[in-house]
């Protein structure tokens, strides 16, 4: 590897932007709007921390972007920060980065990532906790996807029809609006998805003005066919049950954030909504719908398959790697342990910590 430079994001240039849409191109690994530079682009206009790690090859040829974000101190995380579902490098094919090298020569005592593809094999040595991203597949059409559940042996898309046949018995004509533009709605989304979090005792992502400057600027920039978020909207009869905003980028949609009106939660009307979001898309440009990580039961039942991720650090100061390392210890070493619910707490402790940090 040869040099590292660290940039604004502000400071990309032309030229180095049709390199990274031209490395997004030869790796579909890269698909992900997460790995857009429009991406990176719109988070940097609402933060002045946002930086870009240029990685050149032995030939001193740019071979890489690592995109990123500093909140505080020496501790870097990616660009977005718990906002960020995809992270990693956007890098030619053949590249192989020395990740602690690059981190020193920015002068980074440590980056901290979450959601690595572990196809980014760079990141492998770096990673201490495996898990994965739930993705539905409907690049061979509905008939093609439904098989496949068919096949998964789940249930969930019989229990979806008949919710959805009760919700428009009780409440009315049950339809889908795709790509809204309707502010007041995705106003209401923002608080229903705050009162979610709550009640649910997880940080509140919109508490900081930054990150709701970014999804509506997001939501303004969205449309089919262009990046941006992409709000869709579940109705029974003339009332609103359920949203769901995405961030699209060409074929790909990502589920970002969904919730429901709870006095119809009876309903199941999230499930409903991606149910619908399927038959809508399946046999369109759509090619994924990825529902992001979790093991949640709704995202199980319609997944087509779970994406291997990989969360950890790379580190470029000794003493920072030692009490990482020690955290990832520990909490691996509970975990292990039979010990129900409480086995759960010291990765639900780095979690919340980390995503304070990421959101300062």
């Amino acid at each position: 590897m040869g040099k590292v430079e660290l940039i604004d994001a502000t400071d990309l240039g032309q030229s180095q932007q049709a390199l990274w849409a031209e490395f997004r191109t030869d790796s579909p690994d890269l698909d992900s709007p997460y790995f857009s530079p429009e991406w990176t682009a719109h988070v940097a206009a609402v933060r002045k921390d946002v930086q870009v790690a240029v990685l050149h090859d032995n030939s001193q040829k740019i071979a890489g972007f690592l995109p990123l974000q500093r909140p505080k101190g020496r501790v870097a995380v990616p660009v977005g920060g718990a906002l960020n579902d995809y992270q990693g490098i956007i890098a030619a094919p053949y590249f192989e980065a020395d990740l602690g090298t690059a981190m020193r020569d920015c002068s980074i005592g440590r980056f901290d990532f979450s959601h690595i593809p572990a196809n980014q094999q760079v990141f492998g040595r770096h990673a201490h906790i495996d898990h994965g991203s739930h993705v539905i597949d409907l690049s061979g059409g509905l008939e093609s996807y439904r098989q496949m559940r068919v096949e998964h042996g789940s249930s969930e898309s019989k229990r979806a029809r008949k919710r959805k046949r009760k919700l428009e018995r009780e409440i009315g004509p049950v339809r889908i609006e795709t790509y809204s533009k309707d502010g007041e709605t995705f106003a209401q989304l923002l608080r229903w998805k705050r009162a979610q979090y709550k009640n649910t005792c997880i940080p509140d992502v919109f508490a900081n003005r930054w990150t709701v400057d970014l999804v509506h600027n997001l939501f303004e920039a969205g449309g089919p066919g262009r990046f941006g978020g992409s709000l869709f909207l579940l109705f029974a009869g003339d009332q609103i049950v359920a949203a769901n905003f995405c961030l699209a980028d060409g074929d790909i949609l990502h589920a970002w954030f969904v919730a429901h009106d709870p006095k119809f939660a009876r309903y199941s009307p999230g499930q409903i909504l991606f149910e619908s979001m399927i038959d809508t898309f399946a046999d369109s440009h759509i090619r994924e719908i990825d529902l992001g990580a979790g093991d949640y039961r709704f995202k199980t039942s319609l997944a087509s398959f779970r994406r291997p991720m990989n969360a950890g650090f790379v580190a470029g100061c000794p003493v920072s790697a030692m009490i990482r390392a020690a955290e990832y210890k520990t909490r691996n070493w509970i975990e292990g342990l039979e010990l129900g619910k409480a086995s759960l707490l010291p990765g639900k402790a780095m979690r919340r910590f980390d995503t304070y940090r990421g959101l300062a």
